[in-house]
């Protein structure tokens, strides 16, 4: 039965106020039961007349409803039988501002599909779905469609196209646009300022900034924080006080974001009392002030004050305990990293992957493998696709861990490898001696990637462990003439320690007289090993001179002679020297090693007994001494049998 004509034409008068509604519309639960009454009160011809509206409502309502707004705006969207421009733009445009902008680009194709040419609205968002899509193929379409539409001198349409090409890591291309720009705005300035901020060039920036004031453009808020982020990757202090300097005497409004630029600036740059008085001045501050002022404490070396930061924070995140985690690894302080590790997972908050390579670190540095290995089978059930870093971490724990033939395992297995991939491996076997492993991997990898400075340092290092004199020589070499990288001061300590331990002194000391730059105390350190090794009283001497002018008079200095005093047995010079250590009190700083056992890691010294079970394991190795001793006595060789008359 059909409902009588009266009530169809009550619940069709309220169509037009149902309509109105749309636009007052704050939440998808009203907006679903708008629809609802809609479909109810209005006739088929008016329902495709307000699809476009209905549409429009959940695209808006898409930025906080999330998913649920998105998957009603498709499906009314499929059911328009001829969208036009204006409803594709819509569509677009609320697909491209969420986390699905491969749709938004689907719907761009299924649009040129339909042989419906996209507008100066339609590319700027196009543009943004590829950035945000990293499709830097679909960038180059884009560009091309906005070229022959006549679009591509439109100031937003090649805004977008600056911005593309920038994030895309494409300089080249994205500053050839900007140079052909016939209109620019302060936006198009910024897009390149940013651009070559991402990718580390300063000089370039500097010159940016100064192109752009001449040419009367007054800088924003985005350009301020741009110019002060690449202030903070070089560690240009005084171009970053100059900015400040200069927003103060133009009246530039610091704001949140700016004043939380400033201290992350000046904390970076090491000026710990600047970053402060910008934090103290900010009249607002969030937890990414806090944690900018806990980066720059443990920048300065204070971790200590950091570590109180740390605790008065009255709010963190995952940057901050990323931020205090990384400063106790970094430090040294491996145990300390490790139990506020624990601390944070007692608190129910998700590692991220900076934080499981901060806490790779550190299992690395104290061998702490089985941490590590729980770290590793985290990754393996929480982590999808780990990124390069985290498997570099990975391999460099497990070798650092004497679990060397794993890191090679997880090497052969990685899809993408970078040269840190590639360091790692080639410093991890050198680590374990194995020179010749170290040269095959490095020869694999000059096939793919060119090496730097510190693959050869992995290199030298191998060879000089290996003995593998010819080998160290010729890619010491090869260095500078085949590989264009320049000799630093560490690798001609490879080369010395090479030459010493085959015995070639005289040569180490000439490699060191050659030297472009001034020897450290690595260098000499790596002599002063070979003469004791080798019994060179003579240019030890000379050695222990130039170290004494290094660094002076130090514990660590006077063992150094004082062992090559013992080793070429001059046994009065030795106890006199020895006397002499006594009567001023000098002591070097005792050298630590550690052991795993039962899942903890126990460190002992020479003749330390802060250890609680000291007095049993001194105990334990009495009786080893002991045992050892009463074998030595009481073997009996065959020769030994004889009777004596």
């Amino acid at each position: 039965m059909h409902p009588p004509a009266a009530a169809v034409a009550s619940r069709h008068r309220h169509f037009p106020s149902l309509l109105k509604q749309l636009q007052h519309c704050r939440t998808i639960q009203r907006l679903t039961q708008i629809h609802a009454h809609l479909i109810v009160c209005g006739s088929s011809s008016s329902l495709a007349d307000a699809a476009s509206q209905l549409l429009a409502s959940y695209c808006a309502l898409s930025a906080n409803a999330g998913h649920g707004a998105l998957c009603h705006a498709r499906h009314l969207f499929d059911g328009i039988p001829d969208p036009d421009r204006f409803t594709y733009n819509t569509v677009i445009k609320a697909f491209c501002n969420s986390s699905c902008p491969q749709e938004a680009l689907r719907l761009y194709r299924g649009m040129l599909r339909r042989g419906m040419l996209p507008n100066e609205f339609t590319l700027p968002t196009v543009l943004k779905a590829c950035t945000r899509a990293r499709v830097r193929r679909h960038t180059w379409a884009a560009h091309g469609v906005a070229v022959k539409l006549g679009f591509a001198g439109h100031v937003f349409v090649g805004n977008a196209l600056l911005h593309s090409y920038a994030s895309a890591g494409s300089l080249e291309d994205s500053r050839q646009f900007f140079d052909e720009m016939a209109e620019r705005n302060v936006v198009s300035w910024n897009s390149m300022i940013g651009g070559y901020t991402q990718a580390g060039d300063t000089r370039e920036v500097q010159a940016l900034f100064g192109e752009m004031r001449r040419q009367g453009f007054v800088e924003d808020e985005f350009t301020l924080v741009n110019l002060l982020l690449a202030c903070s990757q070089e560690g240009n202090l005084e171009f970053g006080r100059l900015l400040h300097c200069h927003m103060l005497v133009s009246g530039s409004r610091i704001d949140l974001i700016l004043g939380n630029a400033l201290v992350d600036m000046y904390g970076k740059c090491g000026d710990l009392w600047m970053a402060r008085k910008c934090f103290e001045k900010m009249p607002l501050k969030n937890v990414i002030s806090w944690t900018s002022m806990l980066c720059a404490q443990a920048k300065h070396g204070s971790v200590d004050a950091a570590r109180d930061w740390f605790d008065q924070m009255p709010e963190k995140n995952i940057v901050s305990w990323n931020a205090m985690i990384s400063c106790y690894a970094q430090s040294g302080q491996c145990r300390e990293a490790l139990d506020l590790f624990h601390s944070m997972q007692s608190q129910d908050l998700a590692p991220d992957e900076v934080t499981l390579a901060a806490v790779l670190s550190a299992c690395g540095q104290i061998g702490d493998l089985t941490v590590g290995k729980m770290i590793h089978l985290y990754i393996r059930e929480n982590i999808n696709n780990p990124d390069v870093s985290l498997y570099n971490s990975l391999m460099d724990m497990y070798a650092k861990c004497g679990q060397v033939d794993t890191a090679i395992s997880l090497f052969t297995g990685m899809c993408h490898k970078n040269i840190v991939s590639w360091n790692v491996i080639i410093g991890g076997l050198a680590m374990h001696g194995r020179a010749m492993d170290s040269i095959m991997f490095f020869r694999s990898m000059v096939r793919d990637s060119l090496p730097d400075g510190i693959t050869f340092v992995a290199l030298l290092s191998a060879c000089s462990h290996g003995g593998l004199l010819e080998a160290g020589q010729h890619y010491f070499e090869a260095m500078k003439h085949v590989y264009n990288v320049n000799h630093e001061v560490k690798h001609y300590a490879c080369m010395v320690d090479l030459l010493g331990r085959r015995g070639y002194l005289e040569k180490a000391v000439c490699l060191i007289k050659e030297m472009p730059m001034k020897p450290d105390f690595v260098v000499w350190g790596a002599l002063l090993g070979a003469c004791r090794m080798h019994g060179s009283v003579k240019i030890g001497k000379q050695v222990i001179k130039q170290l004494l002018e290094l660094e002076g008079i130090s514990g660590g200095l006077l063992v150094l002679v004082s062992n090559l005093l013992y080793e070429t047995h001059q046994w009065e010079d030795m106890k006199r020297f020895r006397k002499l250590m006594k009567e001023w009190g000098t002591r070097k700083d005792m050298g630590i090693s550690s052991i795993e056992v039962n899942g903890i890691i126990h460190k002992f010294g020479v003749e330390d007994i802060r250890h609680e079970s000291s007095s049993e394991i001194f105990a334990a190795v009495e009786q080893l001494s002991c045992h050892l001793i009463s074998r030595h006595f009481f073997t009996v060789h065959p020769e030994e049998l004889c009777v004596v008359e």
